[in-house]
């Protein structure tokens, strides 16, 4: 279940034609189990953890919230600022992958809320 963040942080921003994400990292309780946010319905909710980050190269995490039974995370390039997706296990296979949008292009940015 996704809960809410309310702290202004930085993270940043993806979009392309039809879809947008917007994405905070809260490393202030635990340095090495940083909790990802994605805004939702105008709010920063919390969707997973980080898998994997390279400094200066890629970072992985896992988004709990985009589908309820596919494993899926985010891939983000910071040498390019493309974010990207993975399907970790499709689950039940319930749940229609046609939903996941092609890699986009991000910036950085501050969130005041």
């Amino acid at each position: 279940m996704a809960s809410e963040i309310y702290l202004p942080s930085a993270g940043f921003s993806c979009s392309d034609e039809s879809h947008k994400f917007e994405f905070l990292f809260d490393r202030s309780k635990d340095m090495d189990n940083p909790k990802v946010y994605r805004r939702i319905n105008e709010k920063f909710m919390f969707i997973g953890n980080i898998l994997s980050e390279k400094q200066g190269a890629y970072v992985i995490w896992e988004d709990r919230y985009f589908f309820k039974s596919t494993d899926f995370a985010w891939t983000f390039d910071k040498v390019t600022s493309k974010l990207s997706s993975v399907v970790l296990s499709v689950g039940l296979g319930i749940e229609s992958l046609d939903k996941i949008p092609k890699p986009m292009t991000c910036t950085q940015k501050i969130f005041y809320y």
